[in-house]
């Protein structure tokens, strides 16, 4: 009866597979989908109807589907344990390659290192012996650049003048009685300056002594340009001053000193680009490259200093139209020895990197018969309403939205019948562990994630179904199918069952 909770009953379901409910659930009021004959409900008071021939033909249908999924599913596993075999004995004699490969790479490496070793010896050796003829020629050629900057220096210097009399004038002209606040800030900022800097121009002194005549060239043009710097930053504070006051001063006083500085800004404005301390016409001066003949071959640009201007201003011109080619120069021996040292060092990195993933790929297990094998690095998406989840099979997972987020990597297989993975150590949840996936397995027809849950926080469950799992043509039997419609009662074995077919127990 239904007041024995922990005994069973029986259901007959003729038409249908047999089955056993607890009879706590008898003449409860709802028909149980088990007893599909309806006899659970045996009171008169809720009519249950048989419909155990529905079911049946429901359960037969999907019986003959997972029978095909288990076929065409299993002769795919075939392929994978042939595969998963043949693949472990390629990776075998690919490691014993790539270790000979290695061992010759290492001596390409050294003999490389040999070569770039004397090379550059003798590249120090003839730098250090032909210091001076080289910096004799390196003055020569710098030179004209020399006289560029000294040109643009006291043009830079003659403008600073220009702007440091209009402001001396109008701090001694203007009229100091109209009070006008915006000449008056002008003038105070003015005098700020002129307790900043010295009144005599440092740069214009030097420059007239040239007293750095006896430096190297190169040293020479970073002084002209730590000059230029300063004068034009100079310029740059006083035209700011300039520019404040024409847009603040009263234009009613009609105060002439003010308006004589007014007009010197406006000659001058557009020449200047404002907040870079820079004029708008003037283009950076270029200086060429050292011409070294150890690092040139035959077939450099000529020595003279004027055919070798013309020769970098042709190579120019050539490169801008397609032609640089024409001037394509050999290599020094010192620049081909780095080149074969760099390429053999980057082949040694290359073989080693393949060795480690082969050796990678040797370690794992791919469960029994090599059977995973042929899914290593196999990358499937599953797309929810928000996310889209990514499994690359003994990779790693990750979860992609706005940006990706790391759910783990392969950790180990869960138990002993390979059908359950675990990838752990993702990205830490926040004030939660550490992100990590548990990949339960089934067989199916192909690789494929059909579901994503998070059963705890930060921990999410893929359940995952692959040829992998199915058994092969030899292993599968119709009575194994249909056995997972047969329902036990707890506790029994096959033969107690034989002989308890009653209706209530």
């Amino acid at each position: 009866t239904s007041a024995c909770g922990n005994t069973y009953f029986y259901c007959e379901n003729i038409g249908h597979a047999p089955a056993y409910i607890k009879t706590s659930r008898l003449n409860d009021g709802v028909c149980d989908p088990e007893c599909c004959d309806g006899t659970d409900e045996f009171d008169d008071i809720t009519h249950c109807p048989n419909t155990c021939v529905k079911t049946a033909a429901e359960a037969k249908k999907e019986r003959e589907r997972v029978r095909r999924v288990e076929k065409e599913g299993g002769k795919i596993r075939q392929r994978y344990i042939t595969y998963g075999k043949d693949a472990k004995q390629k990776l075998q004699e690919l490691l014993g390659n790539l270790q000979k490969k290695m061992e010759q790479l290492k001596q390409d490496v050294a003999d490389t290192k040999d070569k770039l070793d004397k090379v550059n010896a003798k590249h120090q050796e003839y730098l250090e012996s032909s210091r001076v003829e080289r910096e004799e020629a390196r003055n020569r050629q710098l030179e004209p650049f020399i006289e560029q900057y000294k040109e643009r220096l006291v043009r830079t210097l003659g403008d600073k003048h220009l702007f440091r009399k209009t402001l001396d004038v109008l701090k001694e002209n203007h009229n100091k009685n109209y009070h006008d606040l915006a000449v008056k800030d002008t003038i105070s900022g003015y005098d700020e300056y002129l307790k900043e800097v010295e009144q005599e121009t440092t740069a214009e002194v030097e420059l007239d002594k040239d007293e750095d005549k006896d430096l190297p060239a190169e040293r020479r043009i970073v002084l002209l340009q730590s000059k230029l710097y300063d004068v034009r930053k100079d310029i740059g504070r006083i035209f700011q001053l300039l520019k404040v006051m024409k847009k603040g001063f009263n234009t009613e006083y009609n105060d002439e000193a003010v308006l004589k500085a007014i007009k010197v800004f406006d000659d001058f404005a557009h020449l200047w680009r404002d907040h870079q301390d820079e004029y708008v016409a003037e283009e950076a001066i270029q200086l060429p490259e050292e011409d070294t003949p150890a690092m040139t071959a035959p077939g450099k640009p000529p020595s003279s200093s004027t055919s070798r201007s013309l020769y970098w201003q042709a190579r120019e011109m050539a490169k801008s139209v397609g032609l640089g080619f024409l001037f394509k120069e050999e290599k020094s021996e010192l620049v081909r020895a780095q080149e074969a040292y760099d390429k053999a060092s980057e082949e040694e990195r290359k073989v080693q990197r393949e060795i480690e993933d082969t050796e990678r790929k040797l370690g794992m297990d791919y469960g029994k018969d090599e059977t995973f094998a042929q899914l290593v690095d196999e990358c499937l998406d599953y797309k929810d309403v928000e996310y889209t989840y990514t499994l690359c099979l003994f990779g790693s997972a990750k979860q992609e939205s706005h940006f990706d987020t790391a759910l783990g990597k392969f950790s180990s297989w869960v138990g002993d019948n390979y059908d359950t993975q675990l990838y752990s150590g993702g990205a830490k949840c926040w004030n939660g562990p550490e992100r990590s996936v548990k990949v339960v397995m089934s067989c199916g027809a192909k690789n494929e994630i059909v579901a994503v849950s998070e059963p705890n926080k930060c921990e999410y469950l893929f359940n995952f179904r692959t040829p992998a799992l199915c058994r092969i043509p030899s292993e599968l039997k119709d009575d194994d199918i249909d056995a997972i419609t047969e329902v036990h009662i707890p506790g029994t074995t096959p033969e107690s069952r034989a002989t308890k077919k009653h209706d209530e127990l």
